[in-house]
């Protein structure tokens, strides 16, 4: 059986690996400034860094929040929610002011001292590679629980029985 969040898993990881393979470029800018500064890679991030964002947001609020229930009490949910909710909209704030950033950067017109570009970048990048380490855990977690779980009361099922 296609089970829709299991689908939807594969695609946060998708988008977790794109993630983290920026993160590994914003960390390469970050330890090697001053440098020259690749306008083209600058603004490949600035496109694509908010929208990848995102829509990994969208995938985790559509897969990840309903499954909460699987793994947590029910008096732990509404906390579990605000934080990730929270988490999200810290890592949203912070991918603007980096994408703002990278965007002066490539045209020559930063305002920020070199220590304070490299802070910023390092302050995104590691918050964000927590946040997926953490997603990713819960996702496994989320897995385990959903192998354990009878077919009749797994979130799929219980989502169509909802429609009904």
């Amino acid at each position: 059986m296609n089970n829709p969040i299991l689908n939807s898993f594969e695609e946060l990881e998708n988008c977790y690996d794109q993630l983290m393979s920026w993160c590994d470029v914003l960390q390469a800018i970050a330890d090697f400034l001053p440098c020259h500064i690749d306008e083209g890679l600058c603004g490949r991030i600035s496109g694509g860094l908010i929208p990848l964002l995102l829509t990994t947001h969208q995938l985790e609020e559509r897969s990840i929040s309903p499954a909460l229930r699987l793994i947590m009490q029910v008096e732990e949910l509404a906390d579990a929610r605000e934080r990730r909710h929270a988490g999200r909209l810290f890592d949203h704030d912070a991918a603007q002011h980096v994408v703002f950033t990278l965007e002066t950067l490539s045209e020559g017109r930063c305002r920020l001292s070199w220590e304070a570009v490299g802070y910023q970048l390092r302050l995104f990048f590691c918050s964000l590679r927590r946040h997926i380490k953490s997603e990713r855990e819960i996702i496994r977690l989320l897995q385990r629980a959903m192998e354990d779980e009878p077919a009749s009361r797994s979130p799929n099922m219980t989502a169509q029985t909802e429609t009904v």
